[in-house]
């Protein structure tokens, strides 16, 4: 049984710790909230702790902190050298890569996108990558929602990210090239909603919203022969359109997040390195940096 030390149990720590305990862990958690804390005991944490010094050393992390604290708590954690694994998005500039880098973060730091790991984001990959629709020219990403709470982020570091992990799993690659973008901001100058397009062959459609009236998180693809699509993240198929018809292809259900959380303790457990390294981190970053210069935001929160 490994052990592993969880900081942040908020929101979406608590579904990481409820994953961890199914894995098999032995969880000690940090959170500054007294709430949260209560709910990771009742939930099965070994310990609970308000501080990162209070903890034991553990034979990984898992981070899960607002994003603006994500850099220095990983920072922090490096010096156990033990493997971590931190929640999107985990840099916020080059200069916090840089940290990172020059910390050791590249030997121990991993990030958890875990558009990677859905079943149905798979299947589109395998889909474009038979050709059955032809050349894949076209990938439509949307990501739409009310959102009141961007974790102290905005639409960009928060809904973006992943929308480009999607993109890089399908297509191989983030276009480089920005054709259009248009941003819209709230009364507080908050950039809450975006639509963009990106390359060439395929082009990309990004269309990502925190000031929409229906929950959408959909991807599709398509070519000179058909399409190909997930219409909704915990839908149990993708669809492919062709000129023969309809085709719903069954797609496993197991939540990502818990699929990355296993590749992590497997790797605890000596198994392979989870896929998304501290390079991936600056690769989102750099992208998300692009489209930020080329709406003329600044690019630091």
């Amino acid at each position: 049984m490994k052990s592993v030390g969880l900081i942040g149990c908020g929101n979406w720590g608590k579904n990481i710790l409820r994953d961890l305990i199914r894995l098999n862990c032995s969880v000690y958690v940090v959170d500054i909230d007294a709430q949260a804390r209560s709910r990771a005991s009742e939930t099965g944490a070994l310990e609970v702790h308000s501080g990162i010094d209070d903890l034991p050393v553990c034979d990984g992390y898992v981070v899960a902190v607002p994003i603006p604290d994500l850099t220095k708590v990983c920072a922090r954690l490096l010096k156990y050298k033990k493997p971590v694994f931190s929640e999107k998005t985990l840099c916020l500039s080059l200069e916090d890569y840089n940290l990172l880098n020059n910390s050791g973060g590249s030997d121990y730091i991993f990030t958890m996108h875990k558009w990677h790991y859905h079943p149905g984001i798979e299947a589109l990959r395998v889909v474009a990558q038979s050709r059955r629709i032809g050349e894949v020219e076209e990938l439509c990403a949307t990501r739409h929602a009310w959102v009141n709470d961007f974790h102290g982020g905005d639409v960009f570091w928060t809904q973006a990210v992943h929308d480009l992990t999607i993109i890089k799993h399908i297509v191989g690659y983030i276009p480089d090239e920005i054709k259009a973008i248009n941003v819209i901001k709230n009364e507080d100058g908050l950039p809450i909603s975006f639509t963009a397009m990106l390359g060439t062959k395929p082009a990309v459609i990004m269309s990502v919203s925190g000031r929409h009236c229906d929950k959408i998180s959909g991807v599709s693809i398509h070519g000179n022969k058909g399409s190909a699509g997930l219409y909704n993240a915990y839908d149990d198929h993708i669809t492919i359109r062709d000129d023969r018809g309809e085709e719903k292809i069954p797609i496993d259900t197991t939540f990502p997040l818990y699929l990355e959380l296993k590749e992590f303790v497997e790797y605890l457990h000596d198994g392979p390195a989870p896929r998304c390294n501290l390079q991936s981190a600056k690769e989102v970053t750099q992208v998300i940096l692009r489209l930020r210069k080329r709406a003329g935001l600044e690019n630091r929160l």
